[in-house]
């Protein structure tokens, strides 16, 4: 006898002799101690749920997940990525949030962004960006070229070639793939954040 049922043997009066029924009562209830001692620290591990894998469930359903996002066959990886971006949910919305948010979907990505041309300040070769009332004659130095553009609230997520998520042990569930690929996610995840008065459009490739 062992564990928890060897430390219940231990509390019984002298007169009770182990054996019989009582042993049998002893190692079931010392059985019952040990489940609940083995378990006992994954409230602690359940605070970090990317390593707590069998709640997952739970905390997509306090955080809406996968919401928008929602796609057929979406990976353990893929799920876990939207869990780490939605548990960042509060950072800044700014460039660095959205590199941050593309590589934990597997992509390197660079922003680019669309400011208005204003004389004075542009430069030879700079792009004309704002399509819509001209810069007229009698304007002042420092006036975009064109008024009310709406490039200005555009940009571009330039990602490379799609990435391969792979099958990963501890990372993956059983019957997933051994590879994926696909863009989906990222230009959902990508534009569930963007701020709603801009536009976000994608390149891929070199």
């Amino acid at each position: 006898m062992s564990g928890h049922a060897a430390l219940l043997q231990a509390l019984l009066p002298s007169s009770y002799a182990p054996t019989g029924r009582i042993v049998e009562e002893l190692a079931v209830d010392g059985a019952a101690l040990d489940t609940a001692l083995a378990v006992s620290l994954d409230p602690l591990r359940g605070l970090t749920p990317l390593a707590a894998l069998e709640w997952l469930e739970d905390y997509e359903r306090v955080y809406g997940l996968p919401g928008d996002c929602r796609q057929p066959g979406l990976l353990l990886q893929e799920r876990l990525a939207l869990l780490a971006i939605a548990l960042a949910e509060r950072a800044a919305i700014n460039r660095a949030y959205f590199i941050w948010l593309a590589a934990q979907l597997g992509y390197a990505i660079t922003i680019e962004e669309y400011g208005g041309f204003k004389a004075g300040f542009a430069c030879a070769g700079d792009k004309l960006s704002n399509p819509e009332t001209l810069f007229l004659a009698g304007s002042r130095a420092g006036e975009p070229l064109r008024q009310g553009a709406p490039w200005q609230y555009v940009w571009t997520v330039h990602a490379g070639d799609t990435p391969t998520v792979f099958f990963r042990a501890g990372q993956s569930g059983a019957g997933e793939p051994l590879a994926s690929w696909g863009n989906n996610l990222l230009e959902c995840a990508v534009k569930q954040a963007a701020p709603a008065h801009t536009t976000v459009y994608f390149a891929y490739g070199e």
